[in-house]
């Protein structure tokens, strides 16, 4: 047996002993009997730490070796046993065990594992994803919505169908709502409020799927997936990083035999009749604040991750964020003029490299000299004097003022992929900023509406004319 696969079953089962938080003597023997029948030792038990529960079962899942699916799925039902009892979080595993690694499954299902700090909702919910609008099956869902609802809820299951959730917060007055997202973020502006209430508002399935998931919240794997069920199974730690694990059920138009077949699966499983039933449900005038509706609303408020434009005010002498509702601090007219024009400049950006041999040279002072009369034209736009313009050609000069701009560029992690916003320097040792140029945009002298920097008169005047 190869090498990975015996990481791969020490992972697993490691997860399995794990999930009811409890380690008792039955656990430890059979634990041994595993090692000792898959040849694993106290170092793959180490390496074992280091990969994660949906890496270590789509190892197993795509392995050569013929028959070890089945052989492990019976180890890992007498390891569920081997106390007497058979666990509710014990059963969410072995369901995404017996999905994963039973080749005649009817349903195609995976285990997706997260770093737990990007999306975190209460263990046994299960989420409809999708990426693109599906109606035949949203029709299915919404004709059977109360069946499926209920047929998870008295499994221990929490069905969360985002649509409904919005049509609730739809119905509620809309300053009422307005209100309450301000009592969750009081820091907020009341114009950041209002915009994040209308985005939520048409908030769709896709776009939650798309947007959150995958862009905000980095599960990439999620990002072309089929309608799917997603189903929180457990949280656990990848070396010492905490992270969470999502089994992940591809659905038809006939969801509800799918879920069906799913509970039976689930409560067969499990040792006791009686189980804890969620009862979370939002009615009129109230909103669940825990879990996914917590999530769902500080994803908004907060707007962690976010891919947010760049607005140029330079009549204001003001730098915005305005998706995030920040606004570059601790930099002053020398810092901003900087920044608009490596925005400017693109993927071009600022080259001070001195090169040898004097035609060289003179090429050099000739593209210096061209940056330093753009960064004029910017920092008068700001305010200043042009003839008192600090000299980027003099490395003494402009050493502090690029250390001042990226140190206050760097405290902006609200942002996604920060550093794209920050100022850069590669091999070439070439200064950019590697922003979409589609996202900065500057107000102009004629009108209070922001447009795009690349059409605007000021970029073709410092950038074509200079």
């Amino acid at each position: 047996m190869q090498r990975i696969l015996r990481i791969a079953i020490a992972r697993i089962f490691s997860d399995l002993i794990k999930a009811d938080r409890i380690i008792d003597t039955g656990e430890m023997d059979c634990w041994q009997r595993v090692c000792n029948r898959y040849s694993i030792d106290s170092q793959q038990q180490i390496e074992a730490r280091a990969l994660s529960l949906g890496e270590a079962i789509t190892t197993i899942a795509s392995g050569d070796e013929s028959g070890l699916g089945a052989d492990l799925l019976a180890d890992c039902r007498s390891m569920t046993v081997s106390d007497g009892f058979c666990s509710h979080s014990e059963a969410l595993l072995m369901v995404a065990l017996k999905l994963c690694l039973n080749e005649n499954a009817a349903e195609k299902a995976e285990v997706i594992s997260i770093p737990r700090a990007d999306f975190n909702i209460d263990t046994a919910t299960a989420i409809y994803i999708e990426n693109n609008a599906d109606e035949e099956i949203n029709e299915a869902i919404r004709t059977s919505h109360r069946i499926i609802f209920k047929e998870m809820q008295l499994a221990g299951l929490h069905f969360i169908y985002l649509p409904y959730i919005i049509d609730h917060y739809r119905r509620t007055d809309r300053g009422l709502f307005c209100r309450i997202l301000s009592f969750l973020a009081p820091a907020i502006s009341q114009e950041r409020i209002s915009e994040s209430y209308d985005k939520l508002m048409k908030m769709t399935t896709a776009e939650f799927c798309k947007d959150i998931l995958c862009n905000r919240c980095g599960i990439s794997a999620l990002r072309s997936t089929y309608p799917s069920l997603l189903i929180k199974i457990s949280n656990n730690f990848v070396n010492d990083a905490p992270y969470s694990n999502y089994l992940r059920i591809e659905v038809a138009d006939d969801i509800l035999q799918t879920v069906l077949k799913l509970v039976d699966s689930f409560t067969n499983l499990l040792s006791s009749d009686i189980y804890v039933a969620n009862s979370s449900e939002e009615k009129d005038n109230q909103f669940l604040y825990h879990g996914f509706y917590k999530q769902l609303l500080d994803i908004f408020l907060v707007r962690q991750n976010v891919r947010s434009r760049i607005l140029l005010n330079p009549y204001e002498s003001e730098i915005r964020y305005p998706d995030i509702d920040t606004t570059l601090t601790g930099v002053h007219r020398r810092e901003r003029a900087l920044y608009m024009l490596l925005l400017c400049r693109g993927e071009e950006g600022l080259n001070f490299n001195v090169p040898k041999g004097q035609a060289a040279r003179e090429r050099y002072d000739r593209r210096v000299d061209r940056i330093q009369r753009q960064y004029a034209d910017i920092y008068g736009l700001f305010g200043g004097n042009r003839d008192q313009t600090p000299d980027l050609r003099i490395p003494e000069i402009r050493r502090p003022i690029f250390a001042c701009l990226k140190r206050e560029l760097k405290k902006l992690t609200a942002l996604y992929n920060p550093d794209d916003y920050n100022v850069n320097c590669g091999l070439d040792k070439i200064y950019r900023v590697a922003i979409e140029p589609d996202l900065v945009q500057i107000v102009p002298s004629d009108s209070p509406n922001p447009i795009p920097l690349i059409e605007s008169e000021i970029y073709q005047q410092i950038i074509r004319c200079s």
